[in-house]
């Protein structure tokens, strides 16, 4: 079983290698199946990462979704300590890029507040299992909020990023649902 840097390098490098058409056009089957998911149409609430490099699955169409809707939608701000503050949006206009590339709230449009403990979150990822548990960045900046996060993890992908197992930490919280482009799988 290979060790997770050596995994996240290899699945990085196969996600960055895809076609701008099979990133969009996967990421809407993703966007449609999650959409149709309970929890995202009784949410009045919806956590998401914004996705803004390495052809991660697009959030953008989602949390546009959710504007729509009149959800509130909280995106994530990285903050010292490697922890998430939550920031409401309220239009993708909002988002600045940070110092690693990633699009985040703009401190000057808004500030961070707690969100609905029950909402839920979407998670990112490199690779997941079908038990949930996932491969990120390696900076744990996710796994220290769902730690203590309520609502239901659901994990993003497209489907080759789903690996069998690789070596789990004490540390590592699985999400509970991932959503690729061909299949919606509960974790147990």
């Amino acid at each position: 079983m290979n060790d997770k840097a050596t995994l996240r390098k290899e699945f990085l490098e196969k996600r960055r290698a895809l076609s701008l058409e099979d990133v969009l056009r996967w990421s809407n089957e993703i966007r449609r199946q999650l959409v149709a998911l309970p929890e995202l149409q009784t949410a009045d609430a919806l956590l998401t990462y914004v996705s803004s490099k390495d052809n991660e699955v697009d959030t953008w169409m989602i949390i546009q979704w959710a504007l729509n809707r009149q959800i509130q939608v909280f995106v994530p701000k990285t903050i010292p300590g490697r922890q998430l503050a939550w920031h409401r949006l309220f239009a993708l206009s909002d988002l600045r890029r940070n110092r690693f590339g990633i699009l985040e709230p703009d401190s000057q449009v808004s500030e961070p507040i707690p969100p609905s403990p029950s909402a839920p979150v979407l998670v990112p990822g490199i690779a997941f299992t079908p038990k949930g548990f996932r491969i990120g960045y390696g900076a744990g900046y996710f796994d220290r909020f769902l730690a203590t996060h309520n609502g239901r993890r659901i994990g993003l992908a497209f489907d080759f990023q789903l690996i069998e197992e690789f070596p789990v930490c004490e540390h590592d919280i699985p999400v509970e649902m991932v959503v690729t482009e061909k299949r919606v799988i509960t974790c147990r």
